[in-house]
């Protein structure tokens, strides 16, 4: 009895008790991360009960070392999924200002597509009825759209340049001229919506900055405009 009961604990055989004791512990665990690291572990200690048999297991032998393989690979990939984010000064510019609702490691992929532009006093940066094929954020420096009025409306870092109709293929309705030296941050539109097309709820993110953006537009154009026709009605 004795000597049984120390086999299953001691012997080869404990090698089965043990692996599924770690088994049992991974099983418990909520994290994956864990999980699969225990399970690692409970396929590797067994590993020595199926070759030391007085006949190899090769079958066991072979499944246990193809799972460890596979959890190798997923824990590999799932520590490199978890590593913080790490922005460029003037990423962490550009994700503040703008994109804080975007997780940081979906941003940084999309920053990956950008083009980043510095404008001088005078550049256009949209020219009315031309058709715009980017998409332009205002990163720093004063951008302003001239109106066919002659309304202007000044841009504020974080805004979208254009409007909605831009990014449905139509033409710019204003010009937006550089009033000073600046950054803008530009995507490819066609590249950015076959990014998003695979990425459901980035697009759905990314379509509530542009309604919220519009919204922004919209109150900034009828400051505008009221402030256009109060100077213009004022006695002279």
């Amino acid at each position: 009895m004795y000597e049984a009961v120390t086999n299953q604990v001691f012997g080869i055989d404990g090698l089965v008790n043990l692996s599924n004791i770690v088994f049992l512990v991974a099983y418990s665990a909520r994290d994956v991360l864990k999980l699969r690291i225990l399970s690692f572990f409970g396929e590797a200690v067994i590993l020595p009960y199926y070759y030391f048999q007085h006949q190899t297991l090769w079958a066991p032998l072979f499944w246990s070392v193809a799972f460890m393989a596979v959890n190798a690979v997923r824990i590999v990939a799932t520590a490199l999924e978890r590593r913080p984010v790490v922005l460029s000064e003037k990423e962490e510019q550009l994700y503040r200002i703008a994109f804080t609702s975007i997780e940081k490691k979906e941003f940084l992929k999309l920053v990956n597509l950008a083009r980043w532009v510095d404008c001088s006093p005078g550049d256009v940066i949209l020219e009315k009825g031309r058709p715009i094929s980017d998409v332009t954020v205002l990163i720093s420096g004063d951008l302003e759209a001239i109106f066919a009025s002659g309304t202007r409306m000044a841009f504020r870092p974080g805004q979208l340049i254009g409007d909605v109709s831009v990014y449905s293929g139509l033409a710019s309705p204003v010009d937006v001229v550089a009033r000073g030296y600046g950054t803008v941050v530009k995507w490819d539109w066609r590249q950015l919506v076959e990014f998003m097309a695979s990425r459901p709820v980035l697009r759905a993110k990314l379509l509530t900055l542009v309604s919220a953006d519009l919204a922004a537009k919209l109150r900034d154009i009828t400051v505008a405009v009221s402030g256009l026709v109060v100077e213009q009605s004022a006695p002279r």
